[in-house]
């Protein structure tokens, strides 16, 4: 009886075309990090409301005062 042989062609690695987010970031540049901060503060603020700030800062600074004296008995 004859043996049967199997070639095993190996596999060849393929090349992945390059995503679109990949060749977006590669291309372009966003803003430098503290033109971006100074972005994102300048909305936050624009609808911070400062009295409810102070509001809730003492409304948390009392709520963390009974928490404390609840855990000291």
């Amino acid at each position: 009886m004859g043996q049967w042989v199997q070639k095993v062609r190996r596999a060849e690695p393929v090349k992945a075309a390059p995503s679109p987010a990949t060749t977006l970031a590669a291309t372009s540049r966003g803003p430098a990090t503290d033109i971006l901060a100074a972005i994102v503060r300048a909305a936050i603020e624009a609808h911070r409301d400062p009295q409810a700030h102070r509001q809730a800062l003492t409304r948390e600074q009392a709520e963390r005062r009974a928490i404390r004296e609840g855990l000291n008995r």
